[in-house]
């Protein structure tokens, strides 16, 4: 399995969002736009307050999320997240992620895959063990996160496997193998994928490749087959 064939199986993912709240927001729903995804607006007699999206996934309903909670995502997805603090969680944007697992999205920035990859950090940290494997395209780029992995490592029994181009020699760091690349399958990939020590509500996996033109495609996922399809791609690259 390449990324590539990966993200192929979900390019017909159909996903609708259906806004109550204030009048349409010219950055929201452009920037939905922009992911692939269809956007509806319903006003609210209470304007901002208590406004909700509702997502649906071929016409079913999948969840209501708090439109913050989109918003947050669209337009300021690492707000309050700290890269050298102890993971954190927020609801809203728990619900927002499980609704738009397996979503095939087209275009999202590193700061969207940042703040997905901390949800997921934090899933690891709550969990205490298991194997978490990470792609940071170059291992010079683990640099900012060092602090950040250092707790995870500290705090944790997690078996941390870190995966990049050979362009930096990363510091030992206790529970946490570094694997520069030497194929290049990875190299345009940002990916973080969580075995959870067995605990198959906690597995997840984040995937999503750089286009042409800058942005990433990519998806995010909790089934556990393809979690573990994910896991086992990547060791096969470092073999």
């Amino acid at each position: 399995m390449t990324v590539r064939t990966l993200l192929r199986r979900f390019e017909d993912s159909d996903v609708e969002i259906t806004v109550y709240g204030p009048p349409a927001t010219k950055t929201v729903g452009e920037r939905l736009a922009t992911q692939g995804i269809d956007a509806t607006w319903q006003k609210l007699p209470t304007g901002h307050r208590n406004a909700f999206a509702v997502i649906r996934r071929d016409g079913v309903f999948a969840e209501a999320v708090p439109l913050t909670a989109l918003q947050a995502f669209l337009c300021d997805p690492t707000a309050g997240i700290g890269d050298s603090e102890a993971p954190d969680s927020d609801p809203g944007r728990q619900l927002l992620r499980s609704a738009l697992a397996n979503t095939l999205l087209a275009s999202l920035t590193p700061a969207q895959l940042l703040a997905t990859s901390h949800e997921f950090e934090d899933r690891a940290y709550r969990v205490g063990e298991g194997t978490l494997r990470v792609s940071f395209q170059s291992l010079s780029i683990f640099r900012s996160q060092r602090a950040r992995y250092q707790t995870l490592a500290s705090d944790t029994e997690l078996d941390i496997h870190v995966y990049g181009r050979d362009d930096w020699e990363p510091p030992a760091i206790p529970g946490i193998s570094f694997h520069p690349l030497t194929d290049t399958a990875l190299e345009q990939v940002w990916l973080l994928a969580f075995d959870a020590a067995g605990d198959d509500q906690n597995k997840c996996a984040l995937v999503a490749e750089e286009t042409e033109d800058g942005p990433f495609r990519g998806l995010w996922t909790y089934n556990l087959r393809l979690v573990d399809e994910i896991m086992t791609a990547v060791v096969a690259v470092d073999e």
